[in-house]
């Protein structure tokens, strides 16, 4: 039993020896990147323009002075670019806290596919990640620094973490999400689009852009993506603005829970059918009027007429782009035995289908008018 025990002291000293070094720097030789941007520069030789944003430490969250510095790089490829964007600083770039990720609109022309893989691969980029499409550009969206913004945070960052703002008009895409769907048949990622005002000291998100793998896209506006995120089940606050023929007769209703299912009717001989269910609840928010609550009925439809016209204008935008932001073909090959053509058996029925479109908005109260 010594001896054994021995042997297996030797062994396990041995074995030291096999480990690798974790080639650990301290913190002081270390800069972190916040964000990366990657622009098209229609140069076919250099393609890419790569931007970093870099967090600069302050001694106090009340110093004043420059916050962020920036690094910018074309060259053939993301990697070369930053590669070459490492002998710009006297520290290691550090990408292990690069929460954000925005692409130029062009490049969406090409295939995305070739500016993703960078980030799929590189082990210290994290696929919670976000990713978003710049306007004008990637470069121009990192440099704004909104006046609102305090040492120590990250605007960009507290848009789509639901620790800042909370919007219907927001989507929020994380990086192994865009990965799955850009490889998955049935379903386009949707991302959202940040915009910088002129003056470079506003950042507006309420957005969104679908893509696909064979270079399709469709963009969404304020109306539309809030339209998605309640088919999408991804947001339980909003509101819906009731418009009527007659303007002072206009209300707004606060909608606290809602929920969205729908299924796919596809017999042999019928038309496909899409059969969507959206319940809501909620309270009168605003009104142009005096309200009555023996009423409460009669806004409750009126609030489901509109919700339900805006959901099927909605969907038939979806239908002549021919894009599928919902998943209604990954559904459809989720619920049918595999014969290795569903996916073309939906191509072909999407632009025939028709939507059976159901919405009860139930209005609980007027609110506390007193």
């Amino acid at each position: 039993m010594k001896l054994m025990s021995i042997l297996k002291m030797c062994i396990a000293c041995a074995s030291v020896f096999l480990l690798a070094s974790c080639g650990f720097k301290d913190i002081d030789k270390r800069v972190f990147v916040q964000a990366v941007g990657v622009d098209y520069t229609d140069n076919e030789e250099k393609p890419y323009k790569v931007t970093l944003k870099l967090a600069v430490p302050s001694g106090s969250l009340k110093e004043s002075g420059t916050k962020y510095a920036y690094l910018t790089r074309e060259d053939s490829s993301i990697a070369a670019a930053i590669r070459f964007l490492k002998t710009n600083v006297d520290k290691e770039l550090d990408f292990s806290h690069a929460k954000l990720i925005v692409f130029d609109e062009q490049l969406f022309n090409r295939d995305i596919r070739d500016a993703l893989d960078f980030f799929f691969r590189r082990r210290d980029i994290q696929m919670i990640s976000w990713v978003a499409v710049g306007r004008p550009s990637a470069e121009k969206v990192l440099q704004v620094e909104p006046e609102s913004e305090m040492a120590g945070s990250h605007t960009l960052m507290n848009f789509f973490s639901g620790n800042g703002v909370e919007s219907a008009y927001i989507v929020s895409t994380f990086l192994f999400e865009a990965r799955r769907e850009v490889a998955e048949t049935g379903l386009d990622p949707i991302i959202p689009i940040i915009r910088a005002s002129e003056d470079g000291k506003k950042l507006m998100v309420n957005r969104s852009f679908i893509f696909s793998w064979d270079n399709r896209s469709a963009e969404l506006h304020s109306g539309q993506t809030k339209m998605y995120n309640i088919m999408a089940n991804r947001m339980e606050r909003l509101e819906i603005e009731v418009d009527n023929q007659d303007k002072e007769k206009n209300f707004t209703v606060s909608i606290d829970t809602i929920k969205t299912k729908f299924k796919l009717l596809a017999d042999p001989g019928k038309a496909p059918v899409l059969k969507m269910d959206i319940k809501a609840a909620g309270i009168m928010e605003e009104s142009s009027f005096e309200m009555d609550p023996i009423d409460l009925d009669h806004y409750s439809k009126l609030a489901s007429d509109h919700a339900k016209k805006d959901t099927e204008k909605l969907l038939k935008f979806l239908q002549k782009e021919n894009m599928d932001p919902l998943g209604f073909g990954l559904r459809y090959k989720a619920t049918r035995l595999q014969n290795g053509h569903r996916i073309d058996e939906w191509r072909a029925m999407y632009p025939d289908l028709k939507f059976d479109v159901s919405v009860d908005v139930n209005i609980k109260s007027t609110g506390t008018v007193e």
